[in-house]
């Protein structure tokens, strides 16, 4: 986001900076420059389709391009479950888009989860089909998972929440859900990736994954995706950063998280498509000095684990530093008047190493990680083998993950 948001009360002029009204080329521009001087080559930008009009998203690249910066750029309104085709592709098509090397992906969902229980119910009709192409019948899927099929007003319906967040007898029937969520994703990103693909085959697409591969969120009250589900369809996997806030053993499980993604997704790069921290004192109404000093102990100990997690990048939220009104915040790695904030340096003294071609070790000890062995899924499969993945990792070994092959449903 450029820095002419930050303060500013008049969400639509914050929300819609690629418009007419809002949009600034000098301060795009001064913007832009100092994410280069500090290191950065790449940024993240989002357009939505009320602001193609203005042709400003042909100007910030063709900026991008001067600088050397690539550009993941996400296409608003909408995500593969739901969104209006025509709408991105005359994003892609009208700015020309298949043309340019200075785009190398389209980000195409911003955050999304499968969801709560009522947003699951949604797709309860779906899960039935599912359930009797699986088995036959439901009553003879319920006699293989011992358990009944959770009912809502009658019908079969999602697990609930305590049976994804406690292991127990209902753990086969969970298990075959994760499995029906992972196929119907994959069909609604593969539809919108190949979308893309027809009109432009030439750039990446992929999305922010938010706590997809995160292996301590549990998952039980807001259900996420997981790689299984997105790890054909996309091109890279996209984790975010901010189940990773707080000290270094906070931060750590990102490397398990990496693991996970290349044994989900082999040969496919891992980028964090997200990760920050907000310096905002909400008591003192500034940006605290404890903020900024958490904030550079934080991108340090981030920067650590991408770099021993042979990571293929890291995308910070987000560049202008200052007072974001709507979400209250300050995530800034830059201070409102340009001048270096403490993790602007930190920026500046890892750039080189993360940019440095890094060869990714091939794993030399093996560890079997079984989804489908307790209900939690994979939040519980880690507490199977948390323990040996660290003992390889403080041996100076390089554990790799290989995912058991899910066991098979039906008759």
């Amino acid at each position: 986001m450029p820095s002419t948001g930050i303060g500013t009360e008049d969400q639509p002029y914050f929300e819609y900076w690629m418009g007419a009204r809002s949009y600034d080329p000098e301060f795009v521009q001064r913007d832009l420059q100092r994410c280069r001087d500090m290191g950065l080559n790449s940024v993240s930008i989002f357009i939505d389709h009320r602001s193609l009009a203005a042709h400003n998203l042909v100007d910030i690249l063709r900026r991008c391009d001067r600088l050397g910066l690539k550009v993941n750029l996400s296409l608003r309104p909408g995500t593969p479950l739901n969104y209006k085709w025509a709408q991105w592709q005359e994003i892609i098509q009208q700015s020309g888009l298949p043309d340019m090397d200075v785009v190398y992906a389209y980000d195409i969902a911003w955050e999304p989860f499968f969801g709560r229980l009522t947003e699951r119910r949604r797709y309860d009709p779906i899960w039935r089909k599912w359930i009797e192409r699986t088995y036959g019948t439901v009553a003879k899927a319920e006699k293989n998972w011992k358990v009944p099929a959770p009912r809502f007003a009658g019908h079969v319906s999602s697990p609930t929440r305590d049976q994804l967040r406690q292991d127990g007898p209902q753990r086969r029937m969970v298990a075959d859900y994760r499995r029906f969520v992972d196929e119907l994703i994959h069909f609604f990103y593969q539809a919108a990736a190949d979308r893309i693909r027809s009109v432009d085959p030439h750039h990446l697409v992929s999305f922010r994954m938010t706590v997809t591969g995160d292996p301590t969120f549990d998952g039980a009250d807001r259900m996420p995706y997981d790689f299984p589900g997105v790890a054909r369809s996309m091109d890279f996997m996209a984790p975010e950063g901010y189940g990773r806030i707080g000290s270094w053993q906070r931060v750590r499980p990102g490397i398990f998280t990496v693991a996970y993604a290349r044994a989900c997704a082999p040969g496919k790069p891992v980028l964090w498509a997200e990760a920050g921290t907000n310096a905002w004192d909400t008591r003192q109404q500034r940006t605290g000095t404890e903020g900024l000093d958490f904030q550079r102990t934080f991108y340090t100990d981030f920067y650590r684990m991408v770099l021993e997690s042979y990571s293929n990048g890291v995308v910070w939220w987000w560049y202008p530093g200052g007072f974001r009104v709507n979400e209250r915040s300050d995530f800034g790695i830059i201070n409102p008047d340009g001048t270096d904030r403490p993790v602007t340096k930190v920026i500046r003294q890892f750039a080189d190493r993360v940019l440095a071609p890094r060869a990714i070790p091939t794993p030399d000890t093996w560890i079997e990680l079984d989804r489908d062995a307790d209900a939690r899924g994979l939040y519980g499969a880690y507490q199977h083998v948390a323990g040996e993945f660290w003992r390889a990792l403080e041996a100076g070994q390089t554990p790799g993950l290989k995912r058991t092959t899910p066991r098979p449903s039906g008759r």
